[in-house]
């Protein structure tokens, strides 16, 4: 590889997607031409040499044998951002903040029944979150029912953008009597309470229950 070698020395690359860029023009090919090679996309290409993520072990020997390179140097360039964010606080840390309205259960209820509720028109107060989910509230509970996850003066944040029933999960609940909160049992189909005295039972569902929003975080008001 000592064409490319000279190309690569005077260049001196320092990530891996560098890399891959300055061997790929030390061949005088192009995106294109290096996707051919090695079975993906040029837009695969494009982010490799951008940094948007790295390509795996194999892929990063087949991008070597294409380029004439050795997958050990490819390899030993620094990684893109995305691939070496791996800290455990990493994802919480690259979520938004995002200042949630808390609103009433009633309110909550009408972002079921009327779509086009908005519950900013109806916030009480607003607490930041830090979520990747864009559709969220909050409410206050204060429900024995379930005083065992949610305890007196917790906030329950709602993602009223996924209603997608979660065997195990708890969620936000419009029944006859109004909103609650449970957690939802697949089968049998049921709501069960989560409660430190033994007065409230499951509701045994015939059918899929009006579903509000998942809970996605509780926060404990002191």
């Amino acid at each position: 590889m000592s064409a490319i070698a000279g190309v690569i020395d005077r260049i001196e690359p320092v990530s891996i997607g560098e890399r891959i860029k300055a061997a790929r023009k030390g061949l005088s090919l192009n995106q294109s031409d290096l996707a051919e090679k090695v079975g993906v996309t040029q837009p695969a290409v494009a982010n490799w040499e951008s940094g948007v993520h790295d390509p795996r072990r194999l892929m990063l020997a087949k991008i070597a044998e294409a380029l004439n390179v050795s997958t050990e140097w490819l390899a030993g360039g620094e990684r893109s951002l995305a691939e070496t964010d791996k800290h455990p606080a990493a994802a919480y840390i690259r979520r938004p903040l995002r200042h949630t309205p808390i609103i009433s259960f009633d309110d909550a209820a009408r972002l079921l029944t009327d779509p086009a509720s908005d519950p900013h028109a109806s916030a009480q107060d607003y607490i930041p979150v830090t979520s990747g989910a864009e559709k969220i509230f909050a409410v206050f509970v204060d429900d024995e029912a379930v005083d065992l996850a949610f305890p007196k003066n917790t906030i329950a944040v709602i993602d009223y953008g996924d209603r997608r029933l979660v065997d195990g999960a708890f969620g936000l609940f419009l029944l006859e009597d109004g909103p609650l909160i449970r957690r939802f049992r697949d089968n049998p189909m049921r709501l069960e309470p989560a409660s430190s005295t033994a007065a409230y039972g499951p509701i045994h569902l015939n059918a899929a229950p009006d579903f509000i929003g998942c809970v996605r975080v509780s926060i404990r008001i002191h």
